[in-house]
């Protein structure tokens, strides 16, 4: 919960929970690398009895056996965003390979169709953050034949992290104009170093997702242009088909949320309710 990209869940699935008339239990195990202490938050949610849940998962696969768990005790079990593996009724994800063609066609413009370009491409074990990287790296093949992939690093969602990656790149490549990265946080670490060595203007760098920081980066020329998801109409729709399989109402099995390309010309236009929670909400 102290991501953007969390908060922005969040607000959807409280805002549109209260609309159902129903309780909200929230849980936040701490990160990508804290599968046990979301294993412990499932259980406990199991033995306090909560009628439905909506799982973000740390580890698709290590929380595989608690979500069959909860299943097995009819607790109907939805996957938000980050789904996991097991037995759910519902998942609700975005259209991840559309988010990194998004990105693949914005750099291949930017770089005029030719140079070298590496990829950041997220949370290893994440699903999203692989359909998000195929999509890009399979767009750039089709499409720009005339940029090569040079390095590629899968990491944490963590802005030091992508920095001390990316300041390692900018030496050992320094004919790079390109860089893909999964999240707004790993760009802005790629900023961040891009800007420590004095190469602001030379390296675009795409993004995926729409945090405040994002906004500002976008604004300031140093992402070329960001692939945004619906994040709080991800949280809307978690909960509804949860609440739908706890009344016993039809429930989509998959609900896949649409995706835009963002720059900083279009900016002006787009409606960002579906997008991201309101300036100042709190989970």
């Amino acid at each position: 919960m102290s991501e953007s990209f969390w908060i922005s869940i969040a607000y959807g699935v409280q805002d549109e929970a209260k609309k159902l008339g129903v309780k909200v239990v929230t849980a936040n195990a701490g990160g990508d690398d804290k599968a046990n202490q979301q294993i412990s938050q499932i259980q406990d949610l199991m033995q306090r009895g909560v009628k439905g849940m909506i799982v973000g998962a740390t580890n698709a696969d290590a929380i595989k056996s608690v979500v069959d768990q909860a299943a097995a005790q009819n607790i109907p079990v939805v996957g938000a965003s980050s789904v996991p593996k097991g037995k759910l009724v519902s998942q609700v994800f975005t259209d991840n390979p559309t988010m990194g063609q998004m990105q693949a066609e914005c750099l291949g413009k930017a770089m005029n169709g030719k140079g070298e370009v590496g990829v950041l491409g997220g949370p290893p074990a994440q699903t999203w953050a692989d359909a998000r990287a195929k999509g890009f790296t399979d767009t750039l093949k089709s499409k720009f034949p005339g940029i090569k992939v040079v390095t590629t690093s899968r990491l944490a969602d963590n802005r030091n992290a992508a920095l001390t990656t990316v300041e390692g790149w900018l030496q050992r490549f320094p004919a790079m104009t390109g860089i893909y990265s999964a999240t707004d946080d790993i760009g802005s670490g790629a900023v961040d170093a891009i800007q420590a060595a004095h190469k602001a203007g030379q390296v675009n760098v795409s993004s995926s997702n729409f945090s405040p920081a994002a906004e500002q980066l976008l604004k300031s020329g140093a992402f070329t242009c960001v692939s945004v998801q619906e994040i709080v109409e991800q949280g809307r729709q978690a909960v509804t088909q949860a609440v739908n399989a706890i009344r016993k109402k039809p429930v989509e099995a998959t609900v896949v949320t649409p995706v835009i390309s963002l720059t900083k010309s279009n900016f002006a236009g787009v409606d960002f309710g579906p997008i991201r929670a309101p300036e100042g909400y709190k989970p």
